[in-house]
């Protein structure tokens, strides 16, 4: 199942949002406070508590400069998923768009599908808060 934010345009170049984004010490600031509580960040991996009550680890997996960067879920996170932050350079700014790629059935979709969808929409909306346009 794939679950995706929309895409928004941002003030910002692709390079420095990529930076941003892929500096998983920024992570924390971009996660819904409403949707996501008990964050913790330990090197390269990240932990956190979404509501609803299930646990999320992720850890960053690979990057493409400055267009992708991919998290995937570890141990510990009940369901299984990629994280991919997509981004596009444009003449004045970038696009951002958060996909997950989750492995649900269809028990754990009921469950997972909308406190998922409001995370990954409201990072795209923090994302445009920090890097506005004009």
């Amino acid at each position: 199942m794939e679950i995706k934010s929309p895409i928004a345009q941002v003030g910002c170049t692709s390079e420095v949002l990529f930076d941003f984004v892929s500096n998983l010490e920024n992570l924390e600031s971009l996660l819904p406070s409403d949707q996501v509580q008990s964050f913790q960040l330990d090197g390269d991996v990240c932990k956190f508590k979404v509501t609803g009550g299930f646990d999320i680890v992720i850890k960053k997996t690979s990057e493409e400069r400055p267009e992708c960067i991919q998290f995937s879920s570890q141990q510990g996170t009940p369901i299984r998923f990629g994280l991919t932050v997509r981004i596009e350079s444009l003449d004045n700014g970038s696009n951002v768009q958060v996909v997950c790629d989750a492995d649900l059935n269809p028990f754990m979709k009921m469950m997972a599908e909308k406190p998922l969808q409001k995370i990954f929409d409201g990072m795209v909306e923090k994302i445009v808060g920090r890097f506005p346009l004009g």
